[in-house]
């Protein structure tokens, strides 16, 4: 019966393992595992996708029909530990003043990963459009950097969501 338990368990993870992919942003300052169904933009698509924003971002993932979409955009503004609190309540105010329909499901800072993250999830509804987001915003290598998952696949929210917070619990930084 251990034996069954085990193999069990071990057919659990590897299935696991084999649905994500390890991947490394600035200079392998910033490790996640993310969902094998999202793809990796290509320069054009980025490009195409986000080229018009002042700081678009570094990457950029997104499912086969591009409702879904992870992106990791570094901003030159400095970033520490002890700033984020300070970051955190100038982001919330500039978020909640342009996307004033968001129905918020959390606005806090995080003690996380040996810093403080910044969590912003809330969800936008009108007629005939959907969006949910999920975004950390936390310092890597002294910058703001945001981690920002999307969907507009409001059928498949929960699956979506939940692939989202698995990545986002997988994020482990190195200080350098």
């Amino acid at each position: 019966m251990k034996e069954l338990c085990f193999l069990l368990f071990l057919l659990s993870f590897t299935s696991q393992a084999a649905k994500t992919n390890s991947q490394h942003f600035f200079d392998d300052s910033l490790v996640i595992e993310l969902s094998t169904e999202f793809k990796t933009l290509s320069e054009s698509a980025l490009n195409k996708r986000y080229g018009k924003q002042k700081i678009p971002p570094a990457f950029a993932f997104s499912n086969k029909d591009q409702s879904v979409s992870f992106t990791f955009t570094q901003y030159p503004t400095p970033a520490d530990k002890k700033s984020m609190n300070k970051i955190h309540k100038s982001l919330s105010n500039m978020l909640r003043k342009s996307s004033d329909k968001a129905r918020w499901k959390k606005d806090k800072v995080y003690s996380r990963l040996g810093t403080k993250v910044a969590v912003f999830e809330y969800e936008i509804k009108s007629i005939g459009k959907y969006q949910f987001n999920l975004t950390y915003a936390l310092p890597v290598d002294g910058k703001l950097t945001f981690i920002s998952f999307t969907t507009t696949d409001k059928k498949y929210k929960n699956k979506w969501l939940a692939l989202a917070r698995e990545s986002m619990d997988s994020i482990k930084l190195t200080v350098k």
